[in-house]
C-alpha cells in the first residue's frame, strides 16, 4: 500500500487552486476539455475548424504580417478567410518569427493581458513570443488533463527532475518560486547537478519524500535509473512518472519502469505551446490535445506525411491570439500513428524522433532520417558497454562518435575495438562507405544548455 504522503493535503489544495483561479477560466478550461474527449474522430475535426475559423479572421484583422500574408497568397474571400485555407498558409519559421516579431503581434494587445516568453535556443535559434493570459490558462488546463490520464490527481506530491538553466537555480530561488513549488507540493532536484555523490542524497530526499508522481527529462530519469541500479541502491516507487522533454528510447524506458518499479508516461511539450501531447493509460503513442493545438506532419515538399512516415512538425495554436503561431515549424520530427484515441478519436503521434536538424546528409547528397540513428544508439546502450554516446556529423563524409565507457573498459582494449568496428559498420551501412567514422572516448558528454541531450546532431545543412 503506497504510503500516506502521496495524498494530498486538503489546506494546500485549497490554496493552490485559488491561487490559479481554479473556479474561473482554468477550471472551466479543464472541464470542458473532459467533455471534448468525447466528441470522436468526426465531432473532434469540427471543432477544430469551429476554433481555426475565429483565430485566422482574428490574425487576418488585427495581425498585420497574417493581413499581408493571406492576402498575396489569394487566401481571403470577401475579405473573410477561405474555408478550409489552413493547408495554404505558408509555415512560419523560427526565422520569420524574429524577424516579423512586430507586425506578428496582435493590434489590439491593449486590451488583452499579456506575457513575452521565449525558448532557450538549444538549437542555436532562441525566439521570442508573446502569450495572451486566456491561452495561459488552456495551457494549464492541458497540463492537466495529461496529469490526469497518467493517474495524477491536481496537488500530488512529485518530484520534479530538472535543469533548465532558465527554470531552475536550486538553492538560489526567489521567496515567490519557493512559495508556488511549497502550494504545488513539489520537490525540486537539479538535473545539471547529477554527480555519484548529488544522485545519493537525490535517493535520500525522494525515500524521505515519498512522492506519487515523479516528472523529468527523459535522459536525466534516464541517468538516474542506471546510477541507481549500478549502486545497488533502493529508491521509493512512485504511482507513475513523466518524461518529457527529449526523446524516450525504448530501453530508456525500460530501465526507468525496472528501477523504480513504475510506469513511463511520455510527453511531448513546448515553451510555444505548452502541452502538446501525452501517452494515455495504453501507452500506444502520445495523444495529442486536439482543443489546444493543430498538429500536422510533413514531408519536405510540405504534403501530409503518411501515418508511420517520418516528417516535420508543423504545429497551430487555437487558443494564443496575442500572436497567434499558425503552422509553426518548431524544429522537431515525429511519425503520425495510424489509429486516433479510441477514447477521444483526437490525432495521436507515434513517436517524436529528434530534431529536423539532427537529419544527416550523405556524401552523394541522400538523407538518412534521425530515427535511424535513434535505434542505432538505443541498441548500443543496451549493450551494456557505453554509458553515454553522441553522433555527431562534421561534414558530408564524416562523422564523430563521442563515446563515455563503462569502467573498466578502456580505449584500447580489444573489446572497445572490436565493438566501434561493428558500430562504424553499421553507420556506414546508412551513410555509405565512403563516410569516415572516428570514435573520441570522453569523460562526460553535457547536455544542451536548455537540459536536453541530444543523441544526433548533424551540423551539415540540407
Amino acid at each position: 500500500m503506497r504510503s500516506s504522503r502521496t495524498t494530498v493535503s486538503s489546506s494546500r489544495r485549497l490554496l493552490f487552486e485559488t491561487s490559479l483561479g481554479m473556479n474561473g477560466p482554468w477550471r472551466r478550461n479543464l472541464e470542458q476539455l473532459r467533455r471534448w474527449q468525447g466528441l470522436g474522430e468526426e465531432g473532434t475535426r469540427k471543432l477544430q475548424e469551429q476554433l481555426l475559423e475565429p483565430l485566422l479572421e482574428h490574425a487576418a484583422r488585427h495581425v498585420p504580417y497574417y493581413s499581408d500574408l493571406f492576402q498575396a497568397h489569394g487566401l481571403l474571400s470577401g475579405g473573410r478567410v477561405r474555408i478550409g485555407a489552413l493547408t495554404e498558409i505558408p509555415c512560419l519559421d523560427r526565422t520569420t518569427l524574429r524577424r516579423e516579431f512586430d507586425r506578428l503581434r496582435s493590434d489590439d494587445l491593449a486590451r488583452r493581458s499579456w506575457t513575452v516568453n521565449g525558448t532557450g535556443g538549444s538549437t542555436g535559434e532562441p525566439v521570442r513570443f508573446i502569450q495572451d493570459r486566456e491561452s495561459g490558462f488552456w495551457r494549464a488546463a492541458v497540463e492537466h488533463l495529461f496529469d490526469e490520464w497518467s493517474g495524477v490527481p491536481f496537488g500530488m506530491r512529485r518530484v520534479r527532475l530538472w535543469g533548465s538553466e532558465r527554470d531552475l537555480f536550486v538553492g538560489r530561488e526567489t521567496l515567490k518560486v519557493r512559495f508556488y513549488r511549497w502550494r504545488r507540493n513539489e520537490l525540486s532536484l537539479n538535473s545539471f547537478r547529477m554527480t555519484p555523490a548529488q544522485m545519493r542524497t537525490y535517493t535520500e530526499r525522494i525515500n524521505e519524500w515519498h512522492p506519487g508522481h515523479i516528472l523529468g527529462y527523459a535522459d536525466s530519469l534516464y541517468e538516474f535509473s542506471r546510477f541507481l541500479e549500478r549502486s545497488g541502491l533502493t529508491v521509493h516507487s512512485p504511482d507513475s512518472i513523466m518524461s518529457s522533454s527529449g526523446t524516450l528510447l525504448p530501453h530508456q524506458r525500460e530501465t526507468i519502469e525496472r528501477v523504480f518499479r513504475a510506469p513511463v508516461f511520455n510527453r511531448y511539450a513546448s515553451r510555444e505551446f505548452g502541452g502538446i501531447a501525452s501517452e494515455d493509460g495504453t501507452h500506444d503513442g502520445m495523444v495529442v490535445a486536439a482543443p489546444h493545438t493543430c498538429v500536422e506532419v510533413l514531408r519536405p515538399d510540405g504534403s501530409p506525411a503518411e501515418p508511420l512516415e517520418e516528417g516535420e512538425v508543423v504545429i497551430t495554436s487555437l487558443t494564443n491570439y496575442a500572436m497567434p503561431l499558425i503552422r509553426y515549424r518548431i524544429g522537431d520530427l515525429a511519425c503520425m500513428a495510424e489509429r486516433r484515441s479510441a477514447r477521444s478519436g483526437w490525432p495521436v503521434l507515434a513517436q517524436v524522433t529528434g530534431r529536423v536538424t539532427d537529419t544527416f546528409v550523405r556524401p552523394d547528397g541522400g538523407v538518412v532520417s534521425s530515427l535511424y540513428f535513434i535505434h542505432l544508439v538505443g541498441v548500443v546502450l543496451s549493450a551494456g558497454w557505453i554509458r553515454r554516446l553522441q553522433v555527431v556529423q562534421e561534414d558530408p563524409s564524416r562523422i564523430v562518435v563521442h563515446l563515455v565507457l563503462e569502467p573498466p573498459l578502456t580505449g584500447s582494449s580489444p573489446h572497445f575495438l572490436l565493438r566501434t568496428r561493428e558500430l562504424a559498420d553499421k553507420i556506414r551501412l546508412a551513410m555509405g562507405e565512403g563516410c569516415a567514422v572516428e570514435f573520441q572516448v570522453r569523460e562526460d558528454i553535457p547536455a544542451e544548455p536548455s537540459g536536453k541531450f541530444r543523441y544526433a546532431i548533424s551540423r551539415v545543412a540540407r
